[in-house]
Formats: C-alpha cells, sequence, structure tokens
C-alpha cells in the first residue's frame, strides 16, 4: 500500500493536487465502543469521509453553454466577426493577431502565448489579443507566473461568448484524450521546460483553443480553430499573412 507521502506525490503529477487525501477512523474509537459493535467487527472505512472537488475535477466536467450559439468558424476572406470586447476592423487601425486561449495551465497553450508575445515585442505595427475564459484573477495570476504580457492585450472571455461568435465550441474525446497529446506534453516540457500548472479558475479542458489574423479592414486572412489539444500553431505564419516579415 502506497504511504500518503508518495500517495500526495502521484496525485500532484496528475493534476490532482488539490484532492484532500482523507484520514480514516475507526468506528468503535469514535464511538468509544468495542469493534463488533453494530459491524460485525469492521468499522466503516468511510464514514468519515469527507470529499473535496478540486479545480483539476472540475475542469472536466462539461461548461454551461455560451450565451448565444456557437457559429460556423470563419475562414481566408470572410469579414471578421465582431462584438463590443473584441471589435473589427479594429479601432486603433492596426491588423490583429488574436490567440483563443485553450485554458490558462495548459502547457500546449502556455507555449502559444509565450511566441504571441515574444512576436508583440518584434511587430508593434501589429495589434496581438489573447483571449481567456479563466476568471480575470486566474487569468492575471498566469500571466504573472509568465513573466507579464509585454505588448499582447488580454480579453476576458468567461461565458465564452467571442469563443462561440469565432466557431470555437467544446471538443470531443479525441481531441483531448488522444494518447499522442501525453507523450507531446512530456517532451513539450523535457525540450522547452514547458510543463504548464494548475488548470487556472473557471478554465475547461473541453473548451477548443484557436488562432486568427485580421487585416486592418477586418478581414480574415490566417487561422482557425486547432485541430487538436497539442497543435503547434506557428503564431509566425499569422504574421506573414499580413505581409510583414518575422
Amino acid at each position: 500500500m502506497f504511504s500518503k507521502l508518495t500517495t500526495k506525490i502521484a496525485l500532484h503529477r496528475a493534476g490532482l493536487g488539490d484532492v484532500k487525501i482523507p484520514s480514516f477512523q475507526s468506528d468503535n474509537k469514535a464511538r468509544g465502543g468495542n469493534e463488533a459493535d453494530g459491524n460485525g467487527g469492521f468499522a466503516n472505512p468511510f464514514a468519515n469521509i469527507q470529499w473535496g472537488m478540486p479545480k483539476a475535477f472540475e475542469s472536466w466536467q462539461t461548461p454551461p453553454p455560451p450565451p448565444t450559439p456557437v457559429r460556423e468558424a470563419p475562414i481566408v476572406g470572410d469579414r471578421a466577426p465582431t462584438n463590443p470586447k473584441l471589435k473589427f476592423p479594429a479601432i486603433d487601425g492596426r491588423p490583429v493577431v488574436v490567440l483563443f486561449l485553450r485554458f490558462c495551465g495548459c502547457p500546449f497553450t502556455e507555449k502559444l502565448f509565450l511566441q504571441l508575445r515574444a512576436l508583440s515585442n518584434r511587430q508593434p505595427s501589429i495589434h496581438f489579443i489573447a483571449i481567456s475564459h479563466c476568471t480575470p484573477a486566474a487569468t492575471d495570476e498566469w500571466v504573472k507566473k509568465l513573466g507579464g504580457t509585454w505588448n499582447v492585450d488580454v480579453v476576458v472571455d468567461e461565458t465564452r461568448e467571442l469563443y462561440a461568435l469565432w466557431g470555437l465550441g467544446i471538443s470531443n474525446w479525441g481531441h483531448v484524450l488522444n494518447p499522442r497529446n501525453g507523450y507531446n506534453q512530456v517532451m513539450l516540457g523535457r525540450k522547452e521546460g514547458v510543463w504548464g500548472g494548475e488548470v487556472g479558475e473557471g478554465g475547461n479542458r473541453w473548451q477548443v483553443g484557436g488562432a486568427y489574423a485580421v487585416d486592418e479592414r477586418g478581414i480574415v486572412k490566417w487561422g482557425g480553430p486547432m485541430k487538436s489539444v497539442d497543435e503547434g500553431i506557428r503564431m509566425e505564419e499569422g504574421v506573414r499573412a499580413l505581409g510583414f516579415n518575422v
């Protein structure tokens, strides 16, 4: 049998560090009676367990639907969907590269955000935006752990209204649980030091991410929904699609 310490380590590695390991109390000790009292000599090991619901479990639940139906994802040549929180053409007149985060804490999302952030420093003529559906506090905490936003504007969309507007709905089992995802996650950590972290509050593993490039007229020039959790989107391709050198 695993010791409590070993069990805690295993849960942490599985992303379930918030799980509280229950302590079992002998039923007869709790009542001050003898062991055979009412239980045939065996205490109920589950009598005093209090299970918590860690964020790692909550993130696996089906999220509530967004306030508007999920639309067809725009394709190259379409006019970009617009919303008061994400207007096109952009108010500042610049072309835009926008990244819809899968969730704060996802290692693949972290890598994409770091790419976006690096590009934002090298391409001041482009407006870079990241969309998060985690809570504002969780999003802010995640960004701070990564070293800040630099020249990326972060928009919080807890209801996932913007995701739905851009054709980004809920994924399926094959998208999320493909065995390749786990292997690539380990390789990403070992080769690039990107391990991800705890799922941010409000984050959901089933949410599909994506990235788009939109020119100054509000026309989609590049991008689409992520085809898999571990898709290595080349953010620089979006920059090139807008007519800039990388």
